[in-house]
């Protein structure tokens, strides 16, 4: 997983704000019900339904920009982060700590996010939102002053512990503070500022470090993260968030972090690697357990068994697409354009299928069963062919059609999943679950991140045992395995339907 150290997106993935899952048409356009009491100031009753002169003129438009603004510089800063890696490692003499560089940041996020939900619900949202921006503000001044790995690691921890805590507190804002439709919007148009951050990130972070040096890179465009989480700490005041845990998670967010932590530490060469991965996965999967409502790993019907099939759904399609640019380059032989072409091809369809589905909602059971089952065959068609393009059966073209189509099957399965993860029973016509804003809230943000950190970096680490990088023979039944698995993801839907 990259480190994504300026923010953690608020919607999960590479078109990761994709989450656009709708649920509902045009008509439900008022306050979520599940959020009673969740006061916006300047927000009415009856919000306005979105468009332009809304979202220019009124509160609840402001906010819904500033978080877009979020959305496009979290997006910017993964690329950012990738670009300037090298740079950093050789003006501070650390090339051989790559890993501890890159966990820096990694690890305390998911220190944080766990906790989130409570912070959330214990403190005015404003105020939160704004110690923690200036918490991250301070992690990437530190970094970007660093006479040394020791201080730019420290910068990173920072930046880490504020990214994961804002992820939550977020999702949060998206849950409770906005209308049904506007959530919508905002959903289908971080779809879009993924593939903005894909053209803005690699071009800004190579302008600037050639201009005036990396250290400029990590912080130049800080002041427009600033502006952007003041205007969104100013349109939540009076923001509050129902809680049903008595007790922070702690130690699940300790196990969590220390899980990932223990993954990402051991390499697949040493005889460690078995027992530290397995014992690594077996934290997350427990610490997750905790950090879920009660009857998500037993796939209780309604949101419960939704987040389940979200945390599988993204679990194993990051996976595979963390496989995507080092198994291109190894095996197949690809030079970063084609590569990035691939990469390309998935964000493409994932974002537009994501924007068209905002428009069609999948409200209805039978609709979202559909929709979820045609989203399954393109992750089985698609992750077929990119094994068998990885095995050499079919030319390496068949890499971008087989991506492509497996972005098409995440465009179809994530949106629809995560609106009904984030949208209260009561609003589609059913009875209260008893699980709470906060609750949902940090987890909807674990769902889409953890399982994503925790099987990628076990994946990627197992195919590439050796200095020689990816070997065909892991890869191509690891990559038969993950299709498998995404295929399977309608059996768990049917329970969220």
């Amino acid at each position: 997983m990259s480190s994504r150290e300026s923010d953690v997106p608020e919607t999960g993935g590479p078109a990761a704000a994709d989450g656009l899952a709708s649920a509902d048409g045009p008509a439900a356009a008022g306050p979520n019900p599940g959020a009673a009491g969740a006061a916006v100031p300047g927000v009415p009753s009856s919000s306005p339904q979105p468009s332009l002169r809304a979202l220019v003129t009124t509160p609840v438009g402001h906010l819904a920009t500033a978080m877009l603004v979020v959305e496009l510089l979290a997006g910017m800063q993964t690329y950012i982060n990738q670009t300037v890696l090298p740079l950093v490692a050789t003006d501070l003499g650390a090339r051989a700590h790559y890993g501890l560089v890159t966990a820096a940041a990694m690890v305390p996020t998911f220190l944080t996010m766990p906790l989130g939900g409570s912070m959330l619900a214990r403190w005015r949202a404003d105020r939160l939102m704004t110690v923690l921006t200036g918490v991250l503000v301070a992690g990437a001044v530190t970094g970007a002053l660093a006479p040394s790995v020791g201080v730019y690691v420290a910068g990173e921890v920072l930046r880490g512990l504020a990214a994961g805590a804002l992820a939550t507190v977020s999702m949060g804002v998206l849950v409770v503070g906005l209308p049904e439709t506007w959530r919508r919007l905002y959903l289908a148009a971080g779809s879009a500022t993924w593939i903005v951050s894909s053209i803005l990130g690699p071009g800004y972070a190579a302008a600037v470090s050639q201009t005036w040096g990396w250290r400029w890179a990590l912080v130049a465009y800080v002041p427009l993260l600033v502006a952007a989480r003041l205007v969104m700490a100013r349109e939540i005041r009076g923001l509050h968030v129902e809680d049903d845990e008595a007790r922070p998670p702690l130690v699940p967010a300790l196990a969590m972090a220390a899980g990932v932590a223990g993954i990402g530490a051991v390499p697949a060469a040493s005889a460690w690697f078995a027992p530290v991965g397995a014992a690594g996965l077996a934290a997350v999967v427990w610490a997750c357990a905790r950090v879920f409502p009660t009857g998500t790993m037993r796939l209780a019907p309604g949101r419960r068994a939704a987040l389940a099939t979200l945390a599988w759904l993204c679990a194993t399609y990051f996976t595979l697409d963390y496989l995507v640019s080092p198994a291109a380059h190894d095996v197949l032989g690809l030079g970063p354009a084609a590569v990035g072409w691939a990469l390309t091809c998935a964000g493409l369809t994932w974002s537009s299928i994501a924007i068209w589905t905002a428009a069609h909602p999948a409200r209805e059971p039978r609709r979202f069963q559909a929709r979820v089952d045609a989203g399954g065959a393109c992750f089985a068609v698609g992750g077929a062919l990119m094994t068998l393009t990885f095995a050499g059966v079919t030319p390496w073209w068949c890499l971008h059609i087989g991506f492509a189509t497996a972005g098409t099957g995440m465009g179809l399965t994530h949106q629809d999943t995560m609106i009904r993860c984030v949208t209260a029973p009561e609003d589609l016509g059913g009875t209260p679950d008893d699980i709470s804003q906060a609750r949902i809230a940090t987890s909807v943000t674990v769902a889409n991140a953890a399982g994503a950190a925790t099987l990628g970096t076990l994946t990627t680490t197992f195919v590439a045992p050796t200095a020689a990088g990816v070997q065909a023979d892991l890869l191509v039944p690891t990559t038969a395995v993950l299709t498998l698995a995404l295929a399977l993801t309608p059996l768990l839907a049917r329970r969220a339907a």
